[in-house]
Parts: structure tokens; sequence; C-alpha cells
């Protein structure tokens, strides 16, 4: 182990009870650092020793296969053996086992059952949600004096960078532990540890560099990703002001005297439907977050009919507009809103009407009107502003904060990743749809509006 790099040795010198996020820009050796901890896993603990490192797919996997062997071969000076096909790697006494799993079935066919003692992700931010991260982790299992341990590797972009920036980037500065809390009430110890190209004396870095760049043409929020290590931008996270400690709110009760209400709903068929009940803010207020200026929205309340799985929330119970509505009047009334105006987009319903009218002849509404939609990317653009007004507790701006009841859009707003095909709209996947967000455009595109009063005719501009 020679040649070693200093962020390869600082990896190296962690605890072993910590668990390692090890991040940043692509050409940093993170990877071959995660290597280095297995190697040093099986001498220390040998036949106790079972390291599993996993890819997602079996392609990117065989492209790592071969640079992992001959790093592994200089490491141990060839006195390992491998079996290819089963892609076990023996040494020490102790096994590394490669595998890609894309999938449950993958998991399971594969790796259910097995003991792990050193858990290795690369391209973690690959994966589609933490749902296989958890079965993954669900084999640690190793002799009292042996303690287990998960690597994360990745790089910035991706549809779990969301979660990787929010549990392992944001607010954490590298190389300084951090506890992260578990469903169970316990909690881990974690370490993150940043690197780039500059931090890897083995590569031609102005070589390095000018490939990243050329391979980034014409996209330079990849760029931002793959060259600097920039978790704020790019296909990762849609809305990166998005902070839970700042937006989301507990027991906000609705005043109409302060604020003036505004429902907007996005209908489906088989994929969910779902209305926010927001109130805009007639004047400037003084809360308990602090000022709050004219304009600003808060979301009170969510109707919706999603079924919450972990890695599919684009599913529904179908309910038809009828339905939806008395479930929508019913949440009003809770706020003691009687016969709102709602705001809704166009679409067909059941049998063939619109929704718009559907909606209308339930006499629950004192209006039902179309939404102002302009483009997507403007809708987005507008939430990212206020969400980045309300941290910096800007006077000038408005603001947006939501309560904890809206449940979808808590659960895709903060994963919301950029469309690889238009890096400004929303990436609409099973495990973190739009519709709660294009409800969400539609509202605060009407909170937008100014109403006009002039004698006794009020009317919009």
């Amino acid at each position: 182990m020679d040649k070693i790099s200093p962020f390869q040795l600082s990896v190296l010198e962690t605890p072993e009870q910590c668990n390692l996020a090890l991040l940043g820009a692509r050409g940093g050796g993170k990877t071959m650092a995660a290597v280095l901890l297995a190697a040093r896993h099986l001498e220390q603990h040998e036949s106790d020793a079972s390291v599993l490192i996993v890819r997602k797919t079996y392609k990117a996997l065989t492209d790592f296969e071969d640079e992992l062997l001959g790093f592994i071969s200089s490491l141990t000076h060839g006195t390992h053996s491998y079996n290819r096909s089963e892609k076990v790697l023996r040494f020490n006494g102790g096994t590394i086992t490669l595998a890609s799993v894309e999938n449950i079935k993958d998991y399971t066919d594969k790796l259910q059952g097995k003991n792990v003692t050193l858990l290795i992700v690369d391209e973690v931010t690959a994966y589609q949600s933490e749902r296989i991260l958890r079965l993954l982790r669900s084999n640690l299992r190793a002799p009292e004096h042996v303690p287990t341990r998960v690597v994360y590797c990745g790089n910035p972009g991706g549809p779990l960078h969301g979660r990787i920036f929010k549990n392992h980037v944001q607010h954490r500065r590298s190389h300084v532990p951090y506890e992260i809390e578990l469903e169970d009430g316990h909690s881990e110890q974690w370490i993150t540890i940043l690197s780039g190209p500059a931090d890897n004396p083995f590569i031609n870095q102005e070589q390095y560099v000018r490939r990243l760049r050329e391979a980034c043409h014409g996209d330079p929020v990849r760029l931002e990703q793959w060259l600097f290590g920039n978790w704020t931008q790019g296909e990762g996270l849609l809305f990166p002001a998005f902070d839970e400690t700042v937006h989301v709110l507990s027991d906000v009760a609705f005043d109409p005297d302060k604020f003036k209400p505004i429902i907007a709903c996005d209908w489906g068929i088989s994929s969910p439907s779902v209305a926010l009940l927001g109130g805009r803010a007639r004047r400037d207020l003084q809360t308990d977050m602090g000022p709050l200026p004219k304009s600003s929205v808060i979301l009170f309340d969510e109707v919706t009919d999603a079924i919450f799985t972990e890695d599919n929330l684009n599913t529904s119970s179908e309910w038809p507009p009828d339905r939806l509505a008395e479930r929508i009047d019913n949440m009003a009334a809770d706020l003691r809103i009687r016969r709102p105006s709602l705001i809704v987009d166009s679409a067909r319903g059941l049998q063939g009407d619109t929704v718009q009218q559907m909606m209308t002849d339930t006499g629950h509404f004192w209006s039902v009107q179309l939404p102002r939609k302009g483009r997507r990317a403007e809708g987005w653009a507008d939430v990212n502003s206020r969400l980045l007004a309300a941290a910096e507790k800007n006077p000038q701006r408005p603001h947006l904060y939501m309560s904890d009841r809206c449940r979808l859009l808590l659960a895709t707003l903060p994963n919301a990743i950029r469309d690889e095909r238009d890096p400004d709209d929303w990436h609409d996947v099973p495990h973190c749809p739009d519709h709660a967000g294009d409800a969400l455009r539609y509202l605060l595109a009407e909170s937008r509006v100014q109403p006009v009063r002039s004698g006794r005719i009020t009317g919009h501009h």
C-alpha cells in the first residue's frame, strides 16, 4: 500500500466504528479508497471478514471488475484468488463479493441471507430510492469483536442525489463525525469525506480535467457536478433551497383575516389526485417564524388519493372527481372555509366530461377555474425563489412554508430531481411524481394575481 493519496490515507485513519460517505467530484479516488478499506478489513479480521461491494447495474460492475482486480493484486502481491463466475475474491481467509443489485429480485436472488461485515455501495446516487440500501444493510451481521460498517461512494447527480445531499452533505463538514437518527430510535455515527481530481496525485490532472470538460461540453451543470462536486445544481436537486427545519410547520392555524384561501388541484385517473389548500398573506405579517411579507404562501393542508409505498408514489385509489370534491370541501370546512373557490387542471373525467365541469356540478365550490399555468420552469423557479427567501428571512420577497399535513408534497418536493433532457424541469418518476408539485405551481400562480378594486367592481390584472 505504498501508493496512497492523502485523501485515501485520511479514509483509512477514520475510526472503524464510523460509517463513511465518500462523496464529491469525479476522479478523487473514492472507489479505490473504499477498496483499500476492504483489503485492510480482510487483513485485520481474516476469516471473520465478509465484504460486499455493490453497484447498481451489471455493466457498471463489470466496468469496475478488472480495475478492482488489478488494484487488489498490487495490494496482496498475488496471494488472493478470484472466482469470476461467482465474483468472489478470497484473501487472508476472508472474502470480497461483487454484486450488481438493481431491484428487489436481484437482492433476493443474490444476497438474501448472506452475512456481511463491511458493505460498500459504489455510485450510490444511481439508486432510485433507499429501499435497496436498507435491504443491503440488513445483511450486516458479524461476530461481537468485528465492527460492521457501511461505506457509500458517489458523485452529485442521479435519482438519490437529494437524499444523500440532505443526509451527508448539507450542514456537514468534511472529516467531522455526525449522527443520523434512525426510525427505531437508535442513531448511527457517520463521517463524510469530500474529494475531487485535485486530491488524486495518481492521475494526470490537466488531462483528466480536459476530458471532463469535453465530456460536459454544453452542459455547465454537469461540469459543476463532475469537476467541482457541486451538490446544489443539476439533475440532483430541483429545489436545493428546501430545508425541512425551515419550511415545514406543525400545528399551523388558518386565519381568514390574515390569509386569502387558495385551493389548487391536479386530478388523475390512475395516477394520484392531489389538492393543496394554501393561504396568501393579505399584508406584511409578524409571525412566530418572523416577518412574513405580503403575498407569501403557507400551505395549510392537503387531500390526496395517493397510495404511499416506498418505491412508487404514482398509484392511487382512483377517486372520481365528485369524491375528490367532497374531500376538498371537508378539508376546507375543517379550516372554517365555506364554499371555497377551486383551481383545477383541465382534463377529461371518468365519464368523458371535463374535470372542471364535474367539479362545478358538485356544488361544493363558489367557482371552479382553470390554472394560470405558464411555463413549468417558471413555476419551479418561483418555488425555489420563495423557499430561498424564507430560508434567508428576506423581507422583500414572498416566502413559502408548508404544513406537515401535506404528505404527498413532502414526500416528493425535497426529492425532486432535474430532468436530464430538460434541466429546468421536474424529472417525473414513479417514486417521485410531480402531481403535488403541479398543484403547488397552480396555487402559487394564482397567489401572484393581485386584486384590483375600483368602486364596487372587483377584477384582476
